[in-house]
């Protein structure tokens, strides 16, 4: 019986055509051995979606069978494959078609064989049952009661060509329960032929054919024939399921949008292009989703074959082409874990973790057992050790789970993207915004003496926020005094704990499912590679991974309950990121969303329904400098996803699990930048106005910058800027154009600098006029005689900045700290300070966003923001580490020269 698609809030009475279905089916009789008649009532299999399914988990469940019992004939709290201890298990498997064979069926002793033969064949080469990916079989127990359930992996024909399971190609699963039986006549009795009436052997404490041993363990003595799963796969129950069309099934359509940037909407921008698509008025989506937000948004404003970039930042740059910004949807930042009591073999479901344990797993804080690491002496060895996790997560008695014992802290640390993402900076900021996380990275241990890795710890490490992942340890053991030297590899033993990914959060999901964490082994194999560490079995796992929501609930995976600023842990729901979008102040300069972290008194500071990383998804949308058809396929797009694209559903054209749909003030403000697309009226983000021409003329189509001259200090108004980044900034549109003027209302970026590519830092500027302060780093609208802005950080700011054309030095921004900070990296936060914004600077809700004349902040990173391409990372790295530097990857060495490499590139970034 099927769940009813629900309908977004403030859409009325639209109701959704389709509903996602369940289907029960019979299963086999159960079967009791010792009694009379040995057969009962038939048992039944509960398949909890068949339609319109994509890359997924569902879930599996049945009643009436066998209960799952060891050799002592106790309940069996759990099983693995090829058990030869664990008696009536049941396999669940995908297969091919309706009415499938053995052979059908992915995983299985006998997937890939010739199906005329069916069980009358010798066992299969080695791989020839997995061709795709590892085997999303699942083996589990039926409990006490005859019930059981578990979470099943389907998959397309994506993820398993050679199950070629699509919308035209249905499929289904296949539910086997393992009630024993002669299948191999292993005593040679009967000439080879199979009995699977005959119990003997089903726990003779030599076969068990009941147990799952004999699936693999043995062949027919008589024919070599490899049938052990033959009696199992006569109790089997089928259900048959279908997938939803993807845009593979939209065949050679043109692609008339291309779109990149923000793999946390991948979800549901697969659905949004497979809808369209399919339409009577196909309109054919092109979309890239890998590349991270920060490429994204240079390949939109460069108009590199970039139609809509992507992106859950603005880009704090001088903009190259008139844009605006296009709400599509809101997601979440998810914590997910996969951790088994590995004594009763069950999944625990439920944890809290607070920033401060969040930054603990990101920093390589945990030590390795038996080994005396400098760098993190005297912590424990993971997660679970941890004190603070403890205090957090006390398992109920009556629950029965217990939280596994630490193998190490390898098994634990999260498998991360480490590429360049808007994901990774708004997670820092998180993290960076906590006064309690704060202190630890400052080098501050937690009430219980836990101290942070000091590879982490500025100014070895540029601190939090920041854009991507990269591990920062590279040592490992001390060589003890007066022993015999220890292996090489020891000494480098956190170069192998930790390494995030370079792919994909696909490939971060991938390797979460597998059980694959990202270590390596740190004893190196004959020819001096580092192989990866073996899957972790069902009912062993201590997994972590950050992925987004969408993937999330569309995987059926454990999220973390986050601790927010109002004190409460909260799970990633529809609930809690409509509760934390409600909170949201908006940026006038730019119209975009984003929670306000450490700005004290704010809204959000004081809402515990809200979860703390709720993330806003935008289009940048070009208005100007599209063709007639151009302008009409962006406008379709945009125009289809903010209005029936918004309804939930499983369905093309609908807004997946995970997801959240635009508010009424969020749909609102999509009509308006859809009508500014379709006019092509040259309109700017926010409040911005058009640069200024050399001449003097505003320009919309070819965006000119402030020319070379004298500098322009800052405006009127507060320039507040993100701790950590500029005052004032460099002028990004120049002064009103009149020679010789000075720069009177935009000399220099009125926004208060530029947060890197996240600003989530504090703002302290002062001002005479009224100032609006978001979380992008304090964009200010000032009265008119404000003085000029300071900045309240540890990091010093540069002043001025270039004005227009004869242009007079202006009012210059002050500093009040330290060093000139980075440029083109998230901004950074005094050591030990949590961000700290004055109360009551925070814009309001997005239908009161104020418009105040303005110019859009400079971006004085400028490449520096970019991927850079390979040629120039790879010149970093000759220069720093020589050219066995790119051939040292996996050795100390490499490390050496990677670390120095990493060093040097994140000075070139620093500078101003």
């Amino acid at each position: 019986m099927g769940a009813l698609v629900t309908v977004p809030v403030g859409l009325g009475g639209v109701t959704e055509a389709h509903a996602a279905s369940s289907v029960t089916v019979k299963g086999p009789k159960v079967w009791r051995p010792g009694q009379v008649p040995d057969h009962g009532d038939e048992g039944s299999v509960t398949v909890s979606q068949t339609e319109s399914l994509t890359d997924q988990v569902i879930q599996v469940s049945w009643s009436g069978f066998t209960p799952s019992v060891d050799l002592s004939g106790l309940p069996a709290k759990s099983v693995q494959q090829r058990s030869s201890t664990v008696l009536y298990p049941v396999r669940i498997y995908q297969c091919r078609g309706l009415d499938p064979k053995i052979t059908d069926c992915y995983g299985s002793s006998l997937y890939g064989g010739n199906p005329a033969l069916g069980f009358e064949q010798p066992v299969l080469p080695a791989g020839v049952n997995e061709p795709d990916l590892p085997s999303n079989m699942r083996i589990s127990v039926t409990g006490t009661d005859g019930s059981g359930t578990a979470a099943f992996e389907v998959r397309s024909k994506r993820l398993s060509p050679s199950l070629n399971c699509d919308a035209t190609h249905p499929c289904s699963i296949a539910v086997v329960p393992n009630y024993g039986g002669d299948a191999n006549d292993l005593y040679g009795m009967r000439g080879g032929v199979p009995d699977c009436n005959e119990h003997m052997l089903d726990f003779d404490g030599v076969f068990n054919t009941a147990s799952d041993f004999v699936i693999d363990g043995s062949d027919n003595p008589t024919t070599g024939a490899h049938a052990g799963e033959m009696c199992a796969w006569e109790q089997r129950a089928v259900v048959g399921i279908s997938f939803a069309p993807t845009p593979d099934e939209c065949g050679t359509v043109a692609a008339d949008v291309v779109a990149a940037g923000l793999e946390m909407a991948n979800r549901a921008m697969q659905q949004w292009i497979t809808g369209l698509c399919l339409d009577k008025s196909p309109l054919g989506v092109q979309y890239s989703s890998g590349g991270g937000e920060p490429q994204a948004r240079q390949s939109f404003l460069n108009g590199t074959r970039v139609d809509l970039g992507l992106t859950a930042l603005p880009d704090t740059g001088a903009p190259k082409r008139p844009y605006v910004y296009t709400p599509l949807a809101t997601t979440g930042i998810s914590v997910v874990f996969w951790v088994d009591d590995q004594e009763a073999g069950r999944q625990i479901r439920d944890m809290r973790l607070n920033a401060r344990l969040v930054a603990k797993m990101l920093t390589q804080t945990y030590r390795a057992p038996g080994l005396k690491m400098e760098s993190v002496d005297g912590n424990p060895f993971c997660i679970f050790e941890d004190e603070e996790f403890k205090q957090l997560n006390q398992l109920p008695a009556s629950s029965g789970l217990k939280w596994p014992p630490c193998r190490g802290p390898e098994y634990t640390l999260p498998i991360v993207l480490g590429t360049a993402t808007d994901l990774t900076v708004r997670l820092t900021s998180w993290i960076a915004s906590d006064p309690a996380a704060a202190r630890f990275m400052a080098g501050e241990p937690d009430p219980w003496g836990t101290k942070v890795n000091p590879h982490y710890m500025v100014p070895t490490f540029q601190g939090y926020p920041i854009d991507q992942f990269v591990r920062e340890d590279d040592t490992g053991a001390a060589q003890p005094a007066g022993q015999p030297p220890i292996a090489d590899h020891l000494k480098h033993w956190k170069q192998y704990e930790w390494n995030p990914l370079q792919t994909s959060l696909n490939k971060v999901l991938r390797d979460l499912q597998d059980g694959v964490v990202t270590a390596k082994q740190a004893a190196p194999m004959a020819d001096g590679t580092h192989p990866g560490y073996a899957a972790q079995p069902f009912g062993t796992r201590s997994l972590f991974a950050i992925v987004d929501s969408g993937q999330a609930k569309a995987y059926g995976l454990s999220e973390a309950a986050l601790q927010n600023e109002a004190g409460a842990f909260v799970s990633p729901s529809r609930d809690s990121l409509l509760a934390a979008v409600n909170t949201m102040p908006v940026d006038p300069a730019t119209g975009i969303q984003l929670l306000p972290y450490g700005a004290s008194g704010s809204a959000y500071s004081k809402e515990q329904r809200a979860y703390p990383l709720t993330v806003v998804q935008y289009a940048m949308s070009p208005t100007g400098g599209l063709s007639a058809e151009k302008k009409a396929g962006v406008a379709k797009f945009l125009g289809s996803v903010t209005t029936t694209g918004q309804l939930y559903g499983v369905e093309p054209g609908r807004l997946p699990d995970g997801f959240l749909a635009l508010t009424k003030d969020q749909r609102a403000q999509a009509q308006e930048a859809i009508g500014h697309v379709q006019a092509q009226d040259g309109k700017w983000p926010g409040n911005q106005k058009p640069p200024v021409e050399p001449g003097g003329g505003e320009n919309p189509a070819e965006p000119g910058s402030g020319t070379s001259g004298g500098t322009g200090g800052t405006s009127a108004g507060t320039t507040g800027a993100s701790t950590g980044e500029t005052t004032g900034g460099s002028g990004s549109t120049g002064a009103t154009g009149a020679s010789g003027s000075t720069g009177t209302t935009g000399g220099t970026g009125t926004t208060g600098g530029t947060g890197g590519t996240d600003n989530s830092g504090t703002t302290s500027g002062t001002t005479s006029g009224t100032s609006s302060v978001s979380d992008t780093g304090g964009t200010s609208s000032s009265g008119t005689s404000g003085t000029s802005g300071t900045t309240g950080g540890s990091s010093g700011s540069v002043s001025g900045g270039l004005g227009s054309t004869g242009g007079t030095t202006g009012t210059t921004g002050t500093t009040a700290g330290g060093t000139t900070p980075a440029a083109g990296t998230p901004a950074k936060q005094a050591a030990g300070s949590a961000a700290t914004p004055t109360p009551g600077q925070s814009a309001g809700p997005l239908a009161a966003a104020p418009v105040a004349a303005g110019s859009p902040a400079p971006d004085r990173s400028g490449g520096a923001r970019l991927l850079l391409p390979i040629a120039l990372i790879a010149g970093a790295v000759l220069l720093v580490g020589g050219p066995a530097a790119l051939l040292l990857g996996g050795t100390a060495a490499g490390a050496r020269a990677a670390g120095a490499a990493r060093t040097a590139w994140t000075r070139i970034r620093r500078r101003p």
